[in-house]
């Protein structure tokens, strides 16, 4: 009877052994640091999206060892956004602009913490090729129907630790929100129409400003640490947004007081009691049409936050509070993943700014009822034809600047990539057939060109369209139909045009009163210009070659063809 007791003893300090063994997830291998890069940005900070670009590439590159927190704080921020810790996260780091980030709190010179967007890759790089004390992990279920949030960290220390008390942070992340920020167009990938998508928002710390004490710090301890806290329907006190489940992420790591952060990591979370059909019309988005037409179509990107997946879904959108169409899709949405759905082109003004609404009103059959997405839309079709002239102001960074125009049978009829730094550039273009023609410009680094514009301008300097530089990213296109051609057509009354082909200069005789003479070559580049009552153009400079003679007089303006030899 005493053995049998005692075997049972052993097998359940056995079974014992085995749960804690199975309970200690934490690695025990001595490993490098992870980075935590908490980024300081606003939505009136015209360069913190490109911040958010740089932050997000680093996260990217290293998906499982880079936690980025973006931080609202300062005067660029907006109340809604900031938080009750994000003041004093920003000062401690001495930071002097917008937008400014940290990683891992490490001074890597100046004596202060804040680095501008420029040094982050290299700073992150050289935390993750150091060895860190102490390795961190962290899992935890999300209770959908009672919003409760349970998280289990685990630290162990593979060598001792400098200091004898450290703080585990554990913080409280949330994506896309949506709302306005200026610089949007330094990152396309999160514009929302004309929004901005919101990722890696700080909302809450569960541990408080600074983390809970630690006070086991020498190599082969073992530390485990439980939080229980009930997701509120608004989170970011004192100024609260919506919390959505579905965009919640959650970070924890430890330093060694408030600032140095050791290493962190980001939390696996078990979703339970998440409801069974869940489709979430993320956005709306044009889907350029590139012809002379009234219509466009729109790309609606769909996530599915609910346990069943999805295979059907029937959208209702509208053009401008219009008559609504419907559009039914199948297909197949897992669970917790997303795709891109295009509705079917639609008629709509063409030069003008309309609103395009979108929802979902039924999924796998089942009537549904959720937010409407909204995007507005402009078709730029311009009606041209004969001699006209395409105006591009360029910002600071003219190099990155190029543009195209293509012909009726989308081959490329006039390109050009010199420009001139913040200043306008001129080009004729001059169709040689009717038909839909594509102007095409685009900037190479993707941020628009900042204070410029594209124009198109038909023979009687009437203006066909004007394009903000702030209104794409990386490329932009309008369309123009050409219904004549009337080049060398044109000509003023008993007027004489020679020597063509000329050497020196080109002689320009007739009756009308000339206010302006431009050469243009066949890139549409005006290479030369004479202003005033002339009656010649120097050509001497030009290369041997077909070139575009445009006469403004007080009768019109008249195109030909001459040549230099």
């Amino acid at each position: 009877m005493k053995k049998l007791l005692s075997l049972v003893v052993v097998a359940l300090l056995t079974s014992f052994a085995v749960q804690a063994q199975n309970e200690q997830f934490v690695s025990t291998t001595p490993s490098n640091k992870n980075v935590v890069l908490e980024e300081y940005t606003g939505i009136n900070c015209g360069y913190c999206p490109d911040g958010h670009r740089i932050a997000n590439q680093i996260m990217a590159a290293h998906p499982d060892r880079v936690c980025v927190i973006n931080v609202h704080a300062g005067g660029y921020a907006a109340n809604t956004y900031t938080t009750q810790f994000g003041n004093a996260l920003a000062n401690q780091t001495q930071l002097d602009g917008y937008p400014s980030g940290t990683v891992n709190r490490h001074v890597f010179s100046g004596g202060i913490t804040a680095m501008g967007r420029g040094d982050w890759s290299s700073a992150a790089n050289t935390i993750l090729g150091q060895s860190s004390p102490v390795n961190i992990a962290a899992r935890g279920t999300l209770d959908w129907s009672t919003r409760e949030l349970n998280i289990t960290v685990q630290l162990y220390y593979t060598a001792n630790e400098a200091n004898a008390t450290n703080k585990l942070n554990v913080a409280i992340l949330q994506d896309n929100v949506i709302g306005s920020q200026s610089g949007a167009s330094y990152n396309p990938d999160q514009q929302v129409g004309s929004q901005y998508r919101h990722m890696h928002m700080l909302r809450h710390l569960i541990t408080g400003q600074w983390g809970e004490d630690i006070t086991t710090t020498t190599a082969g301890s073992f530390v485990e640490k439980n939080y229980t806290y009930t997701i509120p329907a608004a989170l970011g006190s004192p100024n609260a947004i919506q919390a959505k489940l579905e965009d919640l992420q959650f970070v924890a790591f430890v330093a060694q007081g408030q600032q140095e952060i050791l290493t962190g990591c980001h939390v696996e979370i078990e979703n339970i009691n998440m409801p069974a059909l869940n489709p979430r019309l993320d956005r709306i988005a044009y889907s350029e049409t590139l012809d002379c037409t009234n219509q466009v179509a729109v790309i609606a990107t769909v996530s599915n936050i609910g346990t069943d997946p999805i295979t059907s879904l029937t959208f209702q959108y509208s053009v401008a509070n219009g008559t609504p169409m419907t559009y039914d899709w199948t297909g197949n949405i897992a669970s917790m993943d997303n795709t891109e759905i295009q509705l079917p082109a639609f008629e709509i003004t063409t030069n003008t700014n309309q609103q395009v609404s979108a929802s979902i009103t039924a999924a796998n059959g089942t009537a549904f009822s959720g937010d409407a997405s909204n995007v507005t839309i402009k078709k730029t079709v311009a009606e041209g034809g004969g001699a006209m002239t395409l105006k591009i102001k360029t910002d600071q960074y003219a190099s990155e600047t190029s543009y195209k125009i293509f012909g009726p049978n989308n081959n490329v009829v006039q390109q050009s990539s010199s420009f001139t730094n913040s200043t306008v550039n001129e080009f004729a273009f001059a169709p040689s057939e009717t038909g839909c023609y594509r102007v095409q410009v685009k900037d190479s680094y993707g941020d628009g060109i900042s204070g410029g514009y594209i124009r198109l301008y038909d023979a009687n300097n009437v203006m066909l369209f004007n394009i903000s530089g702030t209104s794409f990213a990386s490329e932009v296109n309008a369309m123009v139909y050409v219904g004549t051609v009337d080049i060398n057509e044109a000509s003023m009354e008993n007027t004489l045009i020679f020597p063509n082909p000329a050497t020196d200069f080109i002689n320009i005789q007739g009756n009308s009163t000339i206010q302006q003479v431009e050469v243009f070559n066949l890139e549409g580049q005006r290479v030369a210009v004479e202003t005033g009552n002339v009656n010649r153009i120097s050509v001497s400079g030009l290369a041997t070659g077909m070139y575009i003679l445009k006469v403004t007089a007080n009768d019109g303006v008249h195109t030909y063809k001459v040549s230099k030899r």
